[in-house]
């Protein structure tokens, strides 16, 4: 088996076929040269110059090469073998115009739980530079690539803010600009807060008045402690809405959050619904 390296391919063109990454020789030689190349396990790789070959294809962006026409190159490398055979006796090349585009990386974290230590928790927006790549490849690949995925990062029991590099997650006949990126994790130790809150009626008609029963409900919710003081300034506020009375079945009304904080996490509502009582002014 004699190894081989492709070349020198036609500018903004790049490969969709498979090829073989070595050629089977049958060899004709006295002992001593079949036991030394047997023995050579450097043998320099034939370089196949692609762009030549296709040159000679009238520009088509699909042509062969017959391997019998590099029986010579192969016969000054293997010095003292005759080459009888080469197998396949044909390689065929199909090419197909190389597009380029910028696509976001998305980290991916390998998740458990003992990921994070007991009481400590992701804090905020993972970062991640270069945040977009460029990647080049196949047209019709590349429309499908909408962004490039990290290894998963895999730790154990983190409690403070990581910084590590992570390879991208490859795809076949596409390269990227950038083979790695730096990701920062940020973790902070976190605290449960439980607390009532009285349930605020939206959307109601100015004719009339919407009250919940019970009037409060009780929120429970993770924030990381250095967050703690952004809540106690923006306190969360519980909603019933009077749009919502024609969907419901059992004259009882879902409790929710409008514009919830990405800094709190594992939010519960207690009761989830309430039942409601509406009088005109």
């Amino acid at each position: 088996m004699y190894p081989v390296k492709y070349v020198n391919f036609p500018e903004n063109k790049v490969l969709i076929s498979v090829l073989p990454q070595k050629l089977d020789l049958r060899i004709r030689a006295n002992g001593f040269s079949i036991l030394k190349s047997k023995l050579d396990l450097n043998l320099i790789p034939l370089r196949v110059d692609v762009n030549s070959f296709a040159r000679s294809s009238l520009g088509t962006d699909t042509f062969l090469v017959i391997t019998q026409t590099v029986r010579d190159m192969l016969t000054d490398e293997l010095d003292g073998v005759r080459i009888i055979d080469i197998h396949p006796d044909t390689l065929f090349f199909r090419l197909t115009r190389l597009e380029t585009k910028r696509v976001v990386v998305r980290p991916v974290l390998d998740k458990h739980d003992k990921f994070f230590q007991k009481q400590f928790t992701q804090n905020g927006t993972i970062l991640v530079y270069p945040d977009t790549i460029t990647v080049s490849g196949p047209g019709n690949i590349l429309r499908e690539i909408r962004e490039v995925t990290t290894e998963p990062l895999k730790f154990s029991n983190l409690t403070d803010t990581v910084i590590s590099t992570a390879r991208l997650v490859t795809v076949n006949t596409v390269t990227y600009s950038d083979q790695k990126v730096r990701v920062t994790i940020p973790v902070d130790r976190f605290t449960e807060v439980e607390e009532r809150i009285s349930i605020q009626s939206i959307n109601v008609p100015d004719d009339l008045s919407m009250v919940a029963i019970p009037g409060q409900v009780k929120l429970t919710y993770r924030v990381c402690i250095s967050n703690y003081n952004k809540i106690v300034h923006n306190p969360l506020s519980p909603r019933i809405s009077y749009l919502d009375i024609n969907t419901v079945q059992n004259s009882r009304l879902t409790v929710f959050l409008t514009d919830t904080p990405d800094i709190i996490s594992n939010v519960r509502i207690n009761p989830r619904e309430v039942e409601f009582l509406i009088t005109r002014k």
